[in-house]
């Protein structure tokens, strides 16, 4: 494959995630590759995937070990027909790509330059993140409209029917629609966030924490950081926010604690609740994890999460201040 024609499959595309996508899938197109696998390297040198292969096949349990030896070594790293190639800019490598070769083909010479060219033209990274954003945001105001607002508006409607052979049930449909139209108010103030606005990071989460005491959780809050970047507070706060719906609606849990602390030049949060937790490894990462790692990602900083079945769930990151 010419430089010519991996150059004309990156033009256009927004975000990194849209850029290794294209990439492996012009790779696999011309017969180089079966598949491959894309990371981003986040901070303290924690690889975030970006591009997961489609199909089951061997590349899947070796892509990682692949990929991080690659990153130690700051050079590609061959195995048998897999082979990771690390994207660097100086001496900083920015991303790795595990490429399962076809036999007897090579990875281009100019893959991982032209990747670089790609992942750092200028408005790629604001437009990847602003779609990404933007796409989450979407996605999480759908889910409350339907799990939230559409099941209080069914139930009132239900009793409403009830009350047309019934009066004196009036005054429950009235509760309920009262409740949607609480539940709508919620959502907007959520979405504007005029609390963020005006009082900053900490005072905002004080408040949203007090909203989630209110559901019987007991939670356990300790701010102690600075007024940061307007940009920087609304990611952190969504971060926090998306953790705790998720502690809400999954984990069944009857205890959280959410910190965010500052050390020296850098800004650190955890969001731990007492939980059913879960497995990781065998459960597919939600939208809302994805989109915590990406808001997270995209500050410089780095993401975890640790959970185990009937042990609660962790959610730790540091951002740079």
């Amino acid at each position: 494959m010419d430089c010519r024609g991996m150059a004309e499959a990156l033009v256009g595309a927004r975000g990194r995630q849209e850029v290794f996508r294209r990439a492996l899938a012009a790779l696999e197109e011309v017969g180089i590759i079966r598949c491959g696998e894309a990371y981003w390297v986040g901070e303290g040198l924690s690889l975030f995937q970006m591009q997961a292969c489609r199909t089951t096949c061997p590349l899947v349990a070796r892509s990682r070990p692949l990929a991080e030896e690659a990153l130690r070594r700051g050079e590609a790293v061959k195995e048998g027909s897999f082979v990771a190639i690390p994207v660097k800019q100086g001496e900083k490598t920015l991303a790795v790509v595990v490429l399962s070769l076809h036999e007897g083909r090579e990875a281009p010479e100019a893959l991982p330059s032209l990747l670089l060219l790609a992942l750092k033209r200028p408005g790629l990274e604001l437009a990847g993140r602003l779609l990404a954003t933007q796409e989450e945001e979407r996605r999480r105001v759908g889910r409350e409209l339907h799990d939230g607002v559409g099941s209080l508006l069914t139930a009132a409607l239900l009793t409403l029917k009830v009350a047309e052979k019934h009066p004196e049930k009036l005054p429950e449909a009235r509760k309920r629609v009262a409740e949607a139209l609480e539940e709508v108010r919620r959502l907007s103030r959520e979405l504007r966030m005029p609390l963020l606005d005006d009082l900053g990071l900490k005072e905002a989460l004080s408040r949203y924490l007090e909203e989630y005491r209110q559901h019987g959780l007991q939670v356990e809050a300790e701010l102690d950081l600075p007024r940061l970047p307007k940009e920087k507070e609304v990611a952190l706060f969504r971060v926090v926010q998306e953790a705790l719906t998720n502690v809400l609606r999954h984990a069944q849990a009857r205890r959280v604690s959410v910190r965010l602390w500052q050390e020296e030049d850098r800004l650190f949060g955890v969001v731990k609740d007492d939980g059913r937790g879960f497995d990781p490894e065998i459960t597919p990462p939600s939208v809302g994890l994805l989109g915590m790692q990406e808001r997270i990602q995209s500050l410089g900083g780095s993401f975890a999460l640790r959970s185990k079945p009937g042990q609660g769930t962790e959610v730790e990151f540091g951002v740079p201040l």
